[in-house]
């Protein structure tokens, strides 16, 4: 990888194999005089398509408080067994920062947040201790003890973004697969763009939702779903094979009212489907 900007001696501008620019963090990488060429293995992390406002914070930013939030990045990391989101690290970096200036200027800014942190997220309020006696130790500057509620406020939102995203992907290769099944059973082309597919798309994701109460039917929709399934044959095939992937997925078997709702849609997207 070739360095083409050095930010400090530990963060760089770089163009990888692609010509593509990336901004590299490593321990010693940027200490040359640009450009040169570097090994992979020096380089920690990367970030592509970084925001201009965190291109302009990291020139901003020490030295010494970028290298202390990368470790507590890392343990909170490890201590809470997720991937954090990349930026997240811009976050943490510039609040760190801000609470090291108020306090080197006598300035303490309470948390009236921190007992209920203390008793509803135990782990990050002990990752947020840690933290605090950590900028202790590497920075010798205190921080009072509402920063021990603040830092772990936020790896809480960081684990609530991660999970949002997780939710995301879930929900997406769910519909995904479904739609799959479909058209494969069915033999047709669905327009993802067409009106009927989004009425489906949207109860996929209201089926998720509540995966908790699919086994639960109301009397009528019971004799609907019979009289459905025996005047649409063919898509009998579909429905057999959207349920067993719904069992397998969600580990729970889909009343015969949730596949009625499924069979209208299929119908519909069939009906309306040119190809």
């Amino acid at each position: 990888m070739k360095v083409i900007r050095n930010i400090n001696n530990n963060v760089a501008v770089c163009l990888d194999d692609n010509n593509h620019e990336v901004i590299a963090f490593g321990k010693g990488i940027g200490f040359q005089k640009a450009p040169y060429e570097i090994e992979l293995a020096q380089i920690d992390r990367t970030y592509y398509n970084l925001d201009s406002h965190y291109i302009a914070l990291l020139n901003e930013l020490p030295e010494d408080i970028m290298e202390v939030t990368t470790e507590i990045v890392d343990k909170g990391s490890a201590y809470l067994g997720i991937e954090l989101n990349k930026t997240f690290w811009f976050s943490l970096c510039d609040h760190i920062n801000f609470a090291v200036e108020n306090a080197k200027k006598g300035l303490i800014i309470s948390n009236p947040m921190t007992n209920e942190i203390r008793h509803l997220y135990e782990k990050e309020m002990l990752l947020g201790k840690w933290a605090v006696k950590h900028i202790a130790k590497k920075l010798s500057i205190r921080l009072p003890q509402s920063e021990e509620g603040n830092l772990a406020l936020h790896f809480i939102n960081a684990m609530q973004m991660v999970k949002q995203s997780q939710e995301e992907d879930d929900m997406e290769h769910f519909v995904e697969d479904i739609t799959d099944i479909i058209e494969s059973e069915m033999n047709i082309i669905i327009d993802r763009n067409d009106f009927s597919y989004s009425r489906f798309v949207t109860h996929l994701k209201f089926l998720l939702k509540r995966s908790h109460k699919l086994n639960e039917s109301i009397s009528d929709n019971v004799k609907m779903y019979e009289q459905v399934y025996s005047n649409y044959p063919e898509i009998r095939g579909a429905i057999a094979k959207i349920k067993e992937y719904i069992i397998v997925e969600l580990d729970i078997e889909p009343s015969k009212e949730e596949l009625l709702y499924l069979m209208i849609h299929i119908n519909r997207l069939c009906a309306r489907d040119g190809l």
